[in-house]
């Protein structure tokens, strides 16, 4: 298989939570195919060849910092707008909001229909979800301070925790290789079942055999969570 290129997208702005821990989930991930990849951190003013990569990653930010970027990455709209649907795009935590169409009163990258906008009280607490793509349940964190309207293509259903806004029961978007999530956790090295199917989409629309490896410290801590928390594999 060719060299795996990603971008790890505003790494110094992006970064709450512990988020770039999905970044050493992904390159772990990859380690145990035995593929080649290469990681590219980039940032505000950096110029971005958005077509020389094939996996981007974004993260958390500040309300401040995600203004920064959002104004940085506009400059891409027409670019990512190319090749959106070619690649794999992971977001997490509020960077999932600079692909809908503003954020508060600010145009954002306009990718999905959808509007997010700042609340008065954070939105703090545990996740589970369900979601059309996996059998098992998918965990995670919330600590944010907006919501969103969107209304289709969702990622998860919640059983337990906080929908997009509060009259939807859903949250995150997946759209072709998209996947956006307030989630943190973070998400991947929480869920790396989700991980796994991310990867092995990826490696199928190129011809390659993912080998999905579960004797992991990832797997071992997510079957332990869900024993502790008495949550059902099957819902």
């Amino acid at each position: 298989m060719k060299t795996i290129k990603i971008a790890h997208l505003y790494y110094d702005l992006m970064n709450l939570y512990g988020e770039s821990g999905n970044m050493l989930a992904l390159t772990a991930a990859l380690k145990r195919q035995g593929v080649k990849y290469t990681v590219t951190e980039v940032t505000k003013g950096d110029k971005i060849d958005f077509s020389k990569f094939d996996i981007f990653y974004m993260g958390m930010g500040t309300l401040k910092n995600q203004q920064i970027v959002l104004k940085d990455i506009l400059r891409y709209k027409t670019e990512i707008e190319k090749i959106i649907k070619k690649k794999v795009f992971i977001m997490t935590g509020n960077s999932y909001e600079l692909f809908g169409l503003k954020i508060n009163n600010t145009k954002a990258l306009g990718i999905f229909n959808f509007t997010s906008k700042t609340v008065r009280e954070r939105i703090v607490g545990e996740q589970v979800y369900k979601t059309y793509i996996l059998d098992e349940p998918v965990v995670g964190f919330q600590n944010r301070g907006s919501i969103n309207s969107n209304e289709e293509n969702h990622l998860f259903e919640v059983i337990d925790g906080n929908a997009d806004n509060n009259k939807s029961k859903y949250e995150g978007i997946h759209i072709n290789n998209f996947y956006g999530s307030y989630t943190i956790g973070p998400l991947l090295v929480r869920n790396p079942h989700l991980l796994d199917k991310i990867l092995k989409d990826y490696f199928t629309s190129n011809k390659a055999n993912y080998k999905e490896i579960k004797d992991t410290p990832d797997y071992k801590a997510y079957n332990k969570y869900l024993e502790n928390f008495h949550i059902n594999r099957n819902i």
